[in-house]
Parts: structure tokens; C-alpha cells; sequence
């Protein structure tokens, strides 16, 4: 399992200083890009030099409990599952509590850069991210 922290900021939350309901898949990109440099696979370098991109096909959110302005949490990122061209990634947004405030889920496909066909995992990627099933 991979975690983040992160704090709930003002351009964060809604006129109730809730945090609004598409920053949760915010917050969990920006754990998805950290969690993706921790294991070798910086996507601004996948962007720039990689001869396939890896896009999100699919996300999901389910909020449970509001996170508010000021609240501290934690991500906690889980690889789902993995198949021949994709994998889902499983994020649970926790309170400083512990309680789960949301879950996201994100697929993910591997495509060639030039014609966006899909394509296998590349086997580095796919060793990594079973480490983190």
C-alpha cells in the first residue's frame, strides 16, 4: 500500500468548506502521480520520452463522510487488479480519525503514444505494480 497525506485548503472545499466533490479525484491524482515517481515511473518523463502514454479510461468516487477545511488525511492507494493492457488503482481518503471520508477508483490503459492502440503493460510497470496488489 502506498499512503499520502494532505490537508483539506480553502480553494479546496465548497461555500460550506466542504471539500468540493471533484477535488476527491484530484487528491487522488496527485497521489496516483506520487505514487507512480516512487516506483520509477515519473509520468512527466513517460509523457516526454516514453513510447506509450498511460491514460485513466475510467473513475469512480463513492463519499462516505465530508472532509473540511483545515482536516488533515491520508490517501491510501491500493493496485485493484491488473490485466493484459490496464490495471485499476483503489484510493481510500481517511480522516485523521481513520474514518473513510470517500473512495476512488481509477482504470488505467497502457496505449502506444504514436497511435493510441492499446498495448501490453510494460513488464517493468506491471513488476511494480504487483508489488503493490
Amino acid at each position: 500500500m502506498f499512503t499520502m497525506d494532505f490537508s483539506v485548503r480553502l480553494p479546496d472545499t465548497d461555500a460550506a468548506g466542504i471539500l468540493f466533490f471533484g477535488n476527491y479525484f484530484r487528491v487522488a491524482h496527485d497521489t496516483y502521480e506520487a505514487f507512480m515517481e516512487s516506483i520509477g515511473f515519473d509520468l512527466s518523463q513517460i509523457i516526454q520520452k516514453a513510447d506509450f502514454l498511460v491514460l485513466i479510461a475510467h473513475a469512480e468516487t463513492n463519499y462516505k463522510t465530508p472532509l473540511r477545511l483545515g482536516d488533515k488525511a491520508t490517501v491510501e492507494l491500493m493496485v485493484e487488479s491488473m490485466g493484459r493492457t490496464s490495471f485499476v488503482l483503489s484510493y481510500v481518503l481517511k480522516d485523521s480519525l481513520q474514518n473513510v471520508a470517500a473512495t476512488v477508483k481509477t482504470v488505467h490503459v497502457t496505449v502506444d503514444k504514436e497511435n493510441e492502440d492499446k498495448i501490453p503493460l510494460p513488464e517493468k510497470l506491471k513488476e511494480k505494480l504487483e508489488s503493490f496488489r
